[in-house]
């Protein structure tokens, strides 16, 4: 008997409405499920405005011209991210893990990013006009 994919659905941080949704191959840890249905989404243009991704797992995620705006990725992993150009206007990613990400070029306007760590990360171009960095690590 053949067993299904399983399924990954990325919801609306306020409404809690299904944004996207994809199985996930079998030979994707269970952990990186999530990066991969979010590569998947960014992949096809999805637009994932309000998304919540609390604590989410994306290391090393390819989030190149990813549509995240007002989403939610307070305590997210995005150490080694790609971010390039991604847009994150109104984002909260208070506490986020982004050491080594690339944020060049991205727009981080009015977004929150207190506590985050960002030792040795990219944000060459990027747009922070109205961005809290409120006790964020910006070593390197």
């Amino acid at each position: 008997m053949v067993q299904p994919m399983p399924q990954v659905q990325i919801k609306h941080r306020y409404t809690n409405a299904v944004l996207f949704e994809c199985e996930v191959p079998d030979d994707i840890e269970s952990g990186l499920h999530m990066r991969h249905a979010l590569e998947k989404a960014v992949s096809i243009g999805a637009s994932l405005d309000g998304a919540s991704l609390v604590g989410a797992s994306l290391v090393g995620a390819s989030l190149r011209n990813a549509s995240l705006d007002g989403a939610s990725l307070d305590g997210a992993s995005l150490c080694g991210a790609s971010l390039r150009n991604a847009s994150l206007r109104n984002a909260s990613l208070d506490g986020a893990w982004l050491d080594g990400a690339s944020l060049d070029g991205a727009s981080l306007r009015n977004a929150s990013l207190d506590g985050a760590l960002l030792d040795g990360a990219s944000l060459d171009g990027a747009l922070l006009y109205g961005a809290s960095l409120r006790n964020a690590s910006l070593d390197g």
